[in-house]
């Protein structure tokens, strides 16, 4: 006896230098957490193209912070700028912030040399359809006319080429340069545009602590004054999304933690039994962390909530040693405990992992923490518990014979035929509900960010006229020159598609950098014009001879000079379409081009025929792929979901065989009503649901497995009762959750094991009372 003590508390030992390592090396790493809920789901497959284009454009816009500031007059908003950019220089370390520009600063001369090549599509269009006259007449207006607004020079420009190219490319952008600032002109009101371009990753929790102690403020101050304050932009969106998962973590987690205080004090009605039951539960939250954190490098905030409910599990290995513990003395308990605990553990552990199925890396995250946090807290029971524990003297609970009497009121199932036949109805018929249910796999169905915020984000991008980076076409080629032809060619069909199907508008970078071959055309068009019309505009100008010769001479110097992409990219005026442009992808080159206005399925049914014609073209909705992913692995968690019953299945019968029954019926009965409840209720179902139904079975086979190992005694049955109920207090707080994929798992999860804590009573063997 002494020798197997003293082996047990080397091994104790050994099991406190497991901890101790673990636990120091996480924190010699660093804590780093995650709040992204695109963390949370798989990788899309897709060509390694369209993954490129999408990480550019989320990274362009995961980066970019949009304030729009408005009022009724104009003085007001400008002075509301000039005091809000004042507040966001403190920023000027971690984001670049522009607000203004000199008006001596334009950049729009960048192109003049480019004005024989690059023409605008209405100048392009006219000369295409033979109307030279009409350039013509519309240059001798504008050199005529004190109102035109702008300046022409008729001898390096006298068919007013570069006015119309000047306005082209304003025409497209809903912004102007009024005094420095940059005013909205979409907006009913005075409203200018501040943008902060940040250097780090909006996800990261200082930066988003930084950037809101600084903004928010600015609603109380720029109120009183009579302007608004909107914002646009990814970091608001993981700002709030990071907030609600810690007043999440501390409402679940403190939630439950006093919910296991108080119904331990109130059981138990010792200090030191709490002690027992908080430790094992602490060790396991610490090795569940420190694991996660060692393996993951960041762990996600909902993984930290979700392993919340960790309490509500592995607290159920020290309920039932410490019941066992008023009965009978610590250095039997374990060894009449052993058998139970560790199918428990096993089935747990199964059910649990079952997560790490599903190609989401959260959920990954979610399967090793959870199994990590159990398999540590059981441990911890075997291992520590015996020794904080010593001693003979036990107690019965009274609260145990009281539960037991309740529990005897029970009939038994197989003695009632009645009611063995209510079981197979309810069963069927909940059969028939879940196999007419619809699945519900819709990625938008997972938005964490509040309705007035997500409003506030589309008012500033509707001032913008600016498109969401999830849907776009991705145009693939071996050249820049190859995709900017193709994108020519696909324009006039698209064109084809504004208004009349809805399409408001669209970005191709071939708008400002035609291609190579379109720009020698244009060089074309303009010498057809110059031959045709420049002697009748020398004749109404009266230009002399030797005008006409510097005009031509002028002409021939620059008409061949083209615009390289690695020019136009050197350009100022490049900067805001640079995005669209995809570098190296696969030795090949890609440009996207992003569309404007909120598209409905007819158009995106339009849209995939128009790009399915054109080989290397691909029309790209991410939402829609990530909800395609979803319904694939839905189908997969189904498979995986059957898979874990059978092996559970499989384990148990190798020991308790006929009895099998009693230990799978009440987990499967109530996993088949509480899923059939949930399709009428909410009106389908979703792949959260599944996964929570994984843990109703792991929970729901522990009860069955303690009850039938004790010959169900009334203190197990206790130990079991206070499990459920710690369980309950843990997984039922995420009903109550605005994280959709927490709310997800809570509403399976509570009305799951309400049920089996419900059914397993009926379970009980016909002579389970015989005592010793």
């Amino acid at each position: 006896m002494m020798i197997a003590r003293q082996k047990g508390r080397l091994v104790a030992l050994l099991w406190l230098i497991v901890v101790l390592s673990v636990v120091v090396a996480a924190i010699r790493q660093g804590p780093s957490f995650d709040t992204s809920l695109m963390a949370l789901l798989p990788i899309t497959e897709q060509r390694p193209e369209i993954s490129q284009a999408v990480d550019k454009l989320s990274s362009d816009f995961s980066r970019q912070a949009l304030l729009v500031i408005s009022a009724s007059e104009r003085e007001v908003a400008r002075k509301a700028v000039a005091i809000a950019v004042k507040r966001l220089v403190s920023l000027s370390d971690i984001a670049r912030i522009d607000w203004q520009l000199d008006d001596s600063a334009v950049v729009g001369d960048e192109l003049y040399p480019f004005r024989f090549s690059v023409l605008s599509d209405a100048v392009r269009n006219r000369l295409l359809a033979g109307q030279g006259k009409q350039q013509y007449q519309l240059a001798l207006q504008r050199l005529f006319s004190p109102l035109s607004g702008s300046v022409q020079d008729p001898i390096r420009d006298p068919f007013s080429l570069y006015a119309d190219l000047q306005m082209s490319q304003q025409s497209g952008l809903p912004l102007t340069l009024e005094q420095g600032l940059f005013r909205l002109t979409s907006a009913e009101q005075p409203s200018y545009l501040v943008r902060l371009s940040l250097d780090s990753d909006p996800f990261s929790l200082p930066i988003q602590q930084r950037v809101l102690a600084v903004v928010d403020p600015l609603d109380q101050e720029l109120g009183p004054l009579g302007a608004q304050l909107y914002r646009s932009g990814l970091i608001w969106h993981a700002a709030a999304g990071a907030q609600q998962a810690k007043a999440e973590i501390s409402t679940i987690g403190l939630g439950s933690l006093l919910g296991i205080i108080l119904l331990m004090l109130l059981v138990f009605k010792r200090i030191s039994s709490l002690g027992s039951v908080l430790l094992p539960v602490l060790i396991g939250c610490l090795m569940a962390s420190a694991v996660t954190l060692l393996l993951f490098g960041k762990v996600h905030l909902i993984t930290l909530a979700f392993g919340a409910g960790l309490v509500g599990v592995s607290v159920d290995y020290a309920l039932h040693f410490i019941c066992e513990r008023q009965v009978q003395p610590a250095d039997r308990v374990v060894k009449k405990l052993f058998a139970g605990l560790l199918l428990g553990l096993v089935s747990s552990v199964i059910a649990y992992a079952a997560l790490a199925l599903a190609p989401f890396p959260g959920l990954r995250q979610m399967a090793v923490f959870s199994v990590t946090g159990l398999t540590a807290a059981w441990l911890t029971v075997l291992l520590w518990l015996p020794f904080i524990s010593p001693g003979k003297t036990v107690k019965a609970l009274p609260s145990a014979a009281l539960l037991n009497r309740w529990r005897e009121g029970y009939p038994r199932l197989e003695s009632q035929p009645l009611l063995i036949v209510g079981f197979i109805l309810i069963s069927v018929i909940s059969l028939v509900i879940i196999w007419q249910g619809q699945s519900q796999d819709d990625i938008r169905l997972l938005q964490t960010s509040s309705t007035e915020l997500l409003h506030e984000d589309r008012q500033v991008q509707q001032l913008l006229g600016n498109s969401s980076s999830s849907e776009f076409i991705l145009i693939t080629g071996s050249s820049v020159e190859t995709v900017l032809q193709t994108e020519e060619r696909l324009l006039p069909a698209l064109q084809a598609l504004v208004e009349p199907s809805g399409l408001q508008g669209y970005q191709a970078l071939s708008q400002v950098l035609p291609s190579l071959q379109r720009q020698s055309g244009n060089n074309n068009l303009i010498r057809d014009l110059y031959r045709q019309y420049l002697p009748e505009i020398g004749s109404v100008l009266r230009l002399s001879e030797s005008q006409l010769m510097n005009i031509k001479i002028e002409f021939e110097q620059s008409v061949n000079q083209l615009m390289t992409p690695t020019e136009w990219q050197e350009l100022q005026v490049s900067e805001g379409w640079r995005q669209l442009l995809i570098n190296d992808v696969e030795g090949s080159v890609a440009t996207v081009i992003r569309l404007n206005g909120v598209l409905h399925s007819d158009l995106k049914e339009q849209l995939q025929l128009l790009t399915d014609n054109e080989p290397g073209v691909y029309w790209v909705d991410r939402v829609e792929s990530i909800s395609n992913l979803l319904s694939g692995y839905r189908q997969q968690i189904i498979q995986w979901l059957l898979i874990a019953y059978g092996l559970v299945v499989s384990l148990l019968a190798i020991r308790y065989r006929t009895d099998l029954w009693r230990i799978i019926l009440p987990p499967l009965t109530a996993s088949l009503i509480t899923f059939a409840a949930l399709i009428l209720s909410d009106g389908g179902y979703n792949l959260f649901n599944l996964i929570a139904l994984m843990l109703v079975l792991g929970i729901g086979l522990d009860m069955g497995i303690f009850l039938y190992e004790s010959g169900d005694s009334d203190h197990t049955w206790l130990a079991v009762s206070l499990s459920a109920v710690t369980s309950l207090l843990a997984f039922g707080l995420l009903t109550f959750s605005k994280t959709p994929v927490l709310y997800h798992f809570g509403i399976i999860v509570l009305p799951g094991l309400c049920l089996v804590w419900l059914i397993a009573p009926l379970m009980r063997r016909l002579q389970p009372e015989i005592k010793t």
